[in-house]
């Protein structure tokens, strides 16, 4: 299940992404063009770097506007040679009575059933749990994007995969230059903002948790302390 999403701002593509992490190394380059005839070497950096900083971000919280929900029914069976596929049994793996086939760019488990206490494990393909038909939360392995390749997710959560960018390339690009720390100092910044709203728009008692008011604040600072400290 995929809901609607409105965001304000311009979307952004890849090369706005591009230049935005120059932007933070401070160097004096004009980017144009994602298939310029001559590339410069932050554009081959940016390139062989842009994957594995879009997956480091993925990774780094739960973002809610990134979390899919599918509820699972396609369990897996072990062949069985001489015997039709509806005659194959079922497989199961260690402690684990149900196995799944996961959905298609599936990155990672966010929870079962509405709840992180659903003990799982993920192997060869397969989520496998003790939940018959489970409603899996997941979130994928690649970011959105429209039919004129803009992307579709929050610009802080883009800015994020700049940041990361910036911090990948800067010791390539000028060893001697304080790019690399600036755009840590970017991406902790701006994921301690992500987080914050993050924290205040989701998981709250009815009436936004007043009864609880002093508990809920203290969570927020903990949240970012602990980003802060580079824990998170």
């Amino acid at each position: 299940m995929d809901f609607p999403r409105i965001f304000l701002g311009v979307n952004m593509n890849k090369l706005e992404l591009y230049k935005m992490a120059l932007s933070v190394l401070d160097l004096d380059i004009e980017l144009t063009d994602l298939e310029p005839d001559a590339p410069t070497k932050e554009l081959n950096l940016l390139n062989i770097y842009f994957n594995k900083c879009v997956l480091y971000v993925l990774k780094a919280w739960d973002f809610s506007f990134l979390v899919k929900m599918v509820k699972l029914t396609d369990r897996k069976k072990e062949p069985v040679e001489g015997k039709d596929e509806a005659d194959w049994p079922y497989m199961s793996w260690a402690q684990y009575k149900y196995g799944y086939v996961l959905p298609p760019n599936f990155l990672r488990v966010v929870q079962i059933n509405g709840t992180r206490k659903n003990a799982f494990a993920v192997r060869f393909g397969i989520l496998w749990c003790e939940v018959e038909n489970p409603t899996l939360e997941y979130i994928e392995d690649e970011i959105r994007m429209d039919v004129d390749g803009n992307y579709l997710e929050p610009e802080d959560f883009l800015s994020l995969i700049a940041y990361q960018l910036a911090l990948h390339i800067a010791p390539l690009s000028d060893p001697e230059s304080s790019a690399q720390t600036v755009a840590a100092q970017l991406y902790q910044l701006t994921l301690s903002s992500i987080l914050e709203s993050e924290n205040i728009s989701n998981d709250h008692e009815y009436n936004d948790g007043a009864n609880n008011q002093l508990i809920d604040e203290m969570t927020r600072t903990e949240v970012l302390h602990a980003t802060n400290r580079g824990v998170l």
